[in-house]
């Protein structure tokens, strides 16, 4: 019971995160800033209940090492721009993800961070 109210904290941290600096996505963006962002705080989380170095100096090195590995598949993924068979990919099969919108208006128990209101 606590690991999905866990799971539904995060994922609604993470979206307070971006909504706060203003993303407007509005389609596969939006699920993955918001997935990667959750694995980024909840393993930096974790890593800092164990540091015992001066100042959590060995959390923000990890913390720097998770946003290099970030921009690393961020390079990655613009790298596959250029490429003719995920080009071709993404006019066929890939047109699939076309149909991926973040979710508008009152949340929906079937989407990922929804959480009941509590009576």
């Amino acid at each position: 019971a606590h690991a999905a109210e866990g799971t539904a904290a995060i994922w609604q941290t993470a979206d307070e995160i971006w909504k706060a600096l203003g993303d407007t996505s509005d389609d596969l963006n939006w699920y993955s800033k918001r997935a990667i962002l959750s694995a980024v705080y909840t393993s930096t989380l974790l890593f800092w209940l164990g540091d015992q170095s001066e100042n959590h100096q060995q959390t923000w090195e990890f913390l720097d090492r998770r946003i290099a590995n970030v921009m690393q598949f961020e390079k990655f993924k613009s790298g596959l721009k250029g490429n003719a068979l995920f080009k071709g990919f993404m006019k066929g099969p890939g047109r699939i993800f076309d149909k991926v919108h973040a979710p508008t208006g009152v949340g929906r128990p079937d989407l990922p961070g929804y959480v009941a209101p509590k009576d």
